[in-house]
């Protein structure tokens, strides 16, 4: 297909979803949740951003399980015993050669390293060849597999658990990117204001299957009495976990996601894998470097902060993981609810952005959301471990969630105005490149401390830190806003006023990554 035949194609069926939408009467409120019209991709698309949903609660709940598993497998007391034992109980014990407790963050270290090395060549591929569905159906397909052999999770069998969730962690980013590519697609079918709409209801798909999934497994762990039992909640929430994604991972490529040419086009002469992935990188190269001349008060900077901050947030839930089991005591039942507690929060959080946004600008309100993230996540790291009831922890959950629910809409808006237009699809790509670049290093940082006898408080505050770098980074490097603005021509956006509304239509957080607590590691 030429790229004249796809500008027509696509002019054809933004003509055909507009002409529905003036059409159509007025629908009631859970049907225009699911009103995608006449483009196929946009369906597709919540129906896999719901399964993502999905497997990072699931794998919430299976870490937790693991993590306990190779405490009882080097010989240390878990649970009631651990309890029983006193806060001046602490376990030395390894297995195979490392403590059990930086197991999980080994995990996301391995899973990171793999998504920095490997994902900027399947970005190429997914650019510049029509590879694209067949690249997402793959990654679903083994990331599926991996959860069904997962149900078999025990004392047996933890260890090969691990490596397999580090496969899957890095099939999860596969995922996200793939599905990604095709959101420039879904913007130019629709427009940009009924795109808006649709990102918000992803956004809302994707919290509301979040909940619910932790509402069931929480619910039934308790119905059947296995709440205190990790190994058998971890295999319910797996099995759970396979039978929805395979629907809606299944439904979502197969009957909706459609095939794709190639978005950029290739010179002549160029057919091989190799030369493809080594132009697609020059010309990688050479946009960053555009990027740093041309854009050098706003987008850069974005960027340059994007490494850092993703980096810190994408590690949050692996490491607390950990934190909560280890320090405060929570059971992979308590662990579970705390993190519904987190997607609670969320929503006051993303009421507060819009508020903080309007009373300075983008740059400055994501910053401070920074800022206040590693507060919150500071004070809890060195005050749980002394509360006199864990479930104190679940107050804590409740303004990180509130936090990341204020962070991510404040990222999202800086972002799309420090966009250059016409350059959306092509910089999309690199912000996603840009948020695993180093996602490898806070549980690093975290499982070197852990080795060594540190307090996993430390390694809670060293992940931290990172929020405060890129704060910085922003404080020190961007320009005005106005220049911003202007540097990437949306310098009319200063006359748009941002409301609540708005922002959170503007939060989007599917096109980055899910409004999960982010990453499957």
């Amino acid at each position: 297909m030429t790229n004249n035949s796809k500008t027509s194609n696509i002019a054809d069926k933004k003509e055909a979803a507009q002409l529905s939408s003036k059409d159509m009467p007025p629908l009631n409120c859970c049907k225009r949740l699911w009103d995608y019209q006449d483009t196929p991709e946009a369906k597709g698309y919540a129906l896999l951003s719901m399964g993502r949903g999905v497997a990072v609660m699931a794998n919430v709940v299976f870490n937790a399980a693991l993590l306990e598993l190779a405490q009882t497998a080097a010989g240390c007391l878990t649970g009631e015993e651990k309890e029983a034992a006193g806060e001046d109980y602490e376990c030395t014990n390894k297995i195979y050669g490392q403590n059990p407790l930086a197991l999980i963050s080994n995990i996301a270290v391995v899973t990171g390293l793999l998504s920095a090395f490997f994902m900027p060549f399947i970005g190429v591929i997914l650019d510049f060849t029509s590879y694209r569905r067949f690249i997402g159906i793959v990654f679903a397909a083994v990331f599926t597999l991996i959860q069904i052999i997962q149900i078999s999770i025990g004392p047996r069998t933890w260890f090969p658990m691990v490596i397999l969730q580090s496969v899957g962690g890095f099939c999860f980013a596969g995922m996200i990117m793939t599905s990604l590519a095709y959101l420039p697609e879904i913007c130019e079918l629709v427009g940009q204001e009924k795109h808006s709409k649709y990102t918000a209801r992803f956004t809302a798909k994707q919290f509301t299957i979040q909940a619910l999934f932790l509402m069931l497994v929480g619910g039934l762990s308790f119905a059947f009495g296995i709440a205190k039992n990790s190994t058998y909640t971890a295999r319910m929430a797996m099995g759970l976990n396979s039978f929805f994604i395979a629907i809606l991972f299944g439904v979502g490529w197969h009957k909706y996601m459609p095939s794709r040419p190639a978005s950029r086009p290739l010179p002549e002469g160029l057919r091989s894998c190799t030369s493809v992935v080594v132009y697609g990188l020059k010309q990688n190269i050479a946009t960053t470097k555009s990027i740093y001349h041309q854009y050098k008060k706003g987008l850069f900077w974005f960027l340059l902060a994007e490494v850092f901050a993703q980096s810190s947030v994408g590690a949050l839930t692996t490491l607390a993981v950990v934190y909560l089991n280890d320090v405060v005591g929570l059971n992979t039942a308590d662990v579970s609810l705390f993190f519904l507690v987190v997607l609670i929060g969320t929503i006051p959080g993303a009421r507060l952005a819009p508020i903080v946004t309007k009373r300075s600008n983008p740059n400055v309100a994501w910053q401070i959301s920074m800022v206040s993230l590693f507060i919150t996540i500071v004070v809890g790291a060195f005050t749980l471990g002394n509360a006199p009831n864990k479930y104190f922890s679940f107050v804590w959950g409740f303004f990180v969630g509130f936090n990341l629910g204020w962070f991510y809409p404040t990222e999202n808006l800086f972002f799309s105005c420090a966009l250059p237009k016409g350059s959306e699809a092509e910089i999309a790509g690199f912000r996603v490149i840009s948020s695993m670049i180093l996602s490898w290093l806070p549980p690093l940082l975290f499982s070197l401390m852990i080795s060594n006898g540190i307090d996993p408080k430390w390694g809670m505050m060293a992940m931290a830190v990172f929020l405060i770098f890129a704060a910085f980074l922003l404080a020190v490097g961007t320009g005005k806003w106005e220049d911003i603005l202007l540097e990437s021509g949306r310098s009319e956006a200063q006359d748009v006023e941002i409301d609540d509304a708005e922002i959170l239509l503007e939060s989007g957080r599917s096109e980055t990554q899910d409004v999960e607590i982010p990453n499957v590691q």
